[in-house]
């Protein structure tokens, strides 16, 4: 027999073939022996199984009396979807960028953190990144503490309070630094090194990180990762120049030995270590502390030259130094935090500002690269030098969307099915086809619904911490003695837990107006 099947008997992914054929037509029954094969137009490869190998057999299993198996093949949407914790990251600063997005990067340096001492202005600093605007849209935060920000004005970025009381301590607070080798880029040569082993700096950071997880520790924070940042320029773990045109040593500042920056690293593990459900750490270097540390704590990481392949995987590059270990800018061994994306999130920001970001988005060896590096890291996020700004259809849209589809999670349905009797057993096939998890432990649940109106629901035991990329299944058992007679939608949500409302879409039609989806129909005689 030979025949073209129609849409609702044929689904394929990228992994998956599956055909759902009547027994009938093919003269069985349960109890029955079938032998099954594929080729792909004769292929000599495409087939299974391999030439001159024997066809696989199976026995079609017997069912309880009244049971039957329904199954649906829900379409697939083959575009990049706007999900929580994923895609681009721009800066807070501005509030319309054509390209969808939702996370968003907050820079806080501390003179704006704490500009009097002891009172931290978490108002104004909410208020010039726009917090309530990013809530009201389902938009999260990646924040960054900043003690040196260069500019290209004199300038200090820890507050004048406590410069002064560094002073009067009789320590010394730094270094005032102007970089004339060109080295910091063009507009970003001057500002203020602080002196990192400073007793009293090391004490008020700690109370200053205290104060930024205390303020945002509730179930719906605002905050969804935290760099740790704090030591060297922008709060990249660097001081870089080192060395001036004239020879000169520190020539922009001193960067700390581990056990001064260990140090800095512990406020944030101390701060912080309760608040995984709903923000977590992550830092650019790899360290010690960063897998093994009092807490408990796994840091996720984040590469801030993405794209770049020397500063990637060269004998000192990002990857190879994650990976491996590598020998820091002062001479130190650290230790590789080898594959920390498997339970950590990995995020970054584009290289070399506006020419780089477009070079490693441009159709030739620089996007090859992107999407190499893509692969290798696993990142799921990018910003806050991203392309969130560049217009909807630029010359790049067909790149940024392959790439943002890949980037962390992405969700498919491939398959669901129902046994059909007096629970209703529910199997629902998810691929992920991003190269990441999803971060946080968000329940997935599958419902029956009665004019939109939820009548049976049981969230599965799925964590989708864990949903890798590849095929994975979520099953519910639902009971339905009470329920009348009558039609009702099977239904999968992804619930925020703070609002128990569906709020991850997967890439599949039929979803929703509240942003569950539909993936077919059950009747009940």
């Amino acid at each position: 027999m030979s025949s073209t099947l129609p849409s609702t008997q044929f689904a394929r992914t990228s992994s998956v073939l599956e055909v759902a054929l009547p027994l009938p037509e093919l003269g069985l029954s349960a109890g029955s022996s079938v032998s099954i094969g594929y080729i792909d137009n004769n292929s000599d490869t495409n087939r299974l199984p391999a030439q001159n190998q024997t066809l696989p057999v199976y026995t079609l299993s017997e069912r309880n009396p009244g049971e039957t198996m329904i199954e649906f093949y829900p379409t697939e949407l083959d575009h990049p979807l706007n999900n929580p914790f994923k895609g681009w990251a721009p800066s807070a600063k501005s509030t319309s960028y054509p390209q969808d997005h939702r996370l968003v990067y907050v820079g806080v340096t501390w003179k704006e953190l704490e500009p009097t001492k002891g009172k931290y202005d978490f108002s104004a600093i909410e208020a010039s990144n726009h917090f309530e605007q990013w809530r009201s849209r389902g938009v999260k935060v990646v924040l960054r503490f900043i003690m040196d920000s260069p500019s290209g004005v004199p300038h200090r970025d820890i507050p004048d309070w406590l410069y002064n009381d560094m002073v009067s301590l009789g320590q010394s607070p730094g270094k005032a630094y102007h970089d004339e080798t060109g080295g910091m880029g063009a507009g970003n040569n001057m500002g203020f090194s602080p002196n990192y082993s400073s007793e009293y700096l090391i004490a008020r950071h700690k109370l200053a990180i205290d104060a930024i997880a205390k303020h945002y520790d509730t179930p719906d924070s605002p905050i969804a990762f935290v760099q740790i940042g704090s030591l060297g320029h922008w709060a990249e773990f660097h001081t870089w120049p080192y060395i001036g045109p004239k020879g000169e040593s520190n020539y922009t500042g001193a960067f700390p030995p581990n056990v001064i920056s260990n140090q800095y690293i512990q406020h944030y593990i101390d701060a912080f270590a309760n608040q995984e459900d709903h923000t977590q750490l992550m830092i650019r270097r790899s360290v010690e502390l960063a897998k093994n540390n009092n807490k408990g704590i796994i840091m996720g990481m984040y590469n801030d030259v993405f794209g770049d392949k020397p500063s990637f995987d060269s004998e000192w590059g990002w990857y190879t130094g994650t990976q491996n270990g590598y020998w820091d800018d002062i001479s130190q061994k650290q230790p590789g935090h080898p594959n920390f994306w498997d339970i950590r999130v990995s995020g970054g920001e584009f290289y070399g500002g506006d020419y780089g970001m477009k070079s490693a988005l441009t159709t030739g060896s620089g996007f090859n690269e992107t999407m190499r590096q893509t692969e290798l890291s696993k990142p799921s996020w990018l910003g806050p030098n991203a392309p969130a700004s560049l217009a909807v259809g630029n010359p790049l849209q067909s790149n940024m969307d392959q790439l943002k589809k890949r980037m962390g999670y992405h969700f498919v349905v491939s398959k669901a099915t129902m046994e059909n009797g007096s629970i209703l057993d529910v199997s629902v096939h998810v691929e992920n086809k991003g190269v990441q998890h999803f971060p946080f432990n968000w329940p997935v649940e599958i419902q029956l619904r009665s004019g939109g109106n939820i009548v049976a629901r049981q969230k599965t035991s799925a964590d989708l911490r864990t949903w890798k990329t590849g095929l994975h299944t979520a099953s519910a058992s639902l009971s339905t003695s009470t329920l009348p007679g009558g039609t009702y939608d099977l239904v999968i949500a992804i619930l925020d837990p703070t609002t128990n409302r569906p709020a991850v879409d997967f890439a599949n039609t039929d979803r929703l107006s509240d942003g569950a989806y539909k993936l077919g129909t059950w009747t009940k005689q």
